[in-house]
């Protein structure tokens, strides 16, 4: 049966793939990127997000939202058109949005800079707003959102694993195991298993 017209419910379905689909058929495998490269890319642009939501002082659920966009998105994009450190920063400001807690983009910028600071152990400095080098950063995040939105079909709701992992093994009186399966729920936002 067709969903009906105007309605979303088949869209979600368009984000499950197959083990064969997501190895063999991604967008980025047709670019040539090796399963290996991009199983790591995922992976670094989802720490990238852990990392920016814990600095922004966001909750959780801003993360694990952001997360499963940019493994959306990639299902549909190929690494090779969008770059993973860009793609993280729009991930996660989208994530800011659709959590409703908003941050402004330049705060989201500033933060973003200082790890890329970090990680390629340079001197920390402050992103100057009104320098051309944040138009450009702003300019890129605002293009890759509107391209993550288009390619998601606008479909960009998110349904959690964690309450209900927890709810059920509540109900099932199994309570010592709710911390290792908060864990693998957490994990699993760094795989296409989410």
């Amino acid at each position: 049966m067709e969903p009906a017209r105007g309605s979303s419910h088949g869209l979600i379905d368009n984000f499950y793939l197959t083990k064969q689909q997501l190895r063999d058929e991604s967008p980025s495998r047709s670019a040539g990127v090796a399963v290996e490269t991009e199983t790591q890319l995922r992976a670094f642009g989802c720490d990238r997000i852990q990392r920016g939501v814990l600095y922004l002082r966001l909750p959780q659920a801003v993360a694990a939202t952001g997360q499963v966009l940019l493994h959306r998105f990639y299902c549909k994009k190929s690494l090779t058109e969008f770059d993973v450190k860009r793609t993280a920063i729009a991930a996660t400001w989208l994530a800011t949005k659709l959590e409703e807690t908003p941050k402004r983009i330049t705060d989201v910028l500033r933060v973003f800079t200082r790890l890329d600071c970090r990680s390629e152990n340079t001197p920390l400095e402050l992103l100057d707003t009104h320098s051309q080098r944040c138009e450009r950063l702003k300019n890129d995040v605002f293009r890759i959102e509107k391209s993550m939105l288009r390619v998601l079909g606008f479909v960009t709701h998110v349904e959690h694993p964690h309450k209900f992992v927890l709810s059920l093994l509540t109900i099932l009186g199994i309570t010592e195991l709710q911390q290792e399966a908060w864990n693998l729920a957490n994990d699993s936002l760094r795989t296409t298993l989410c």
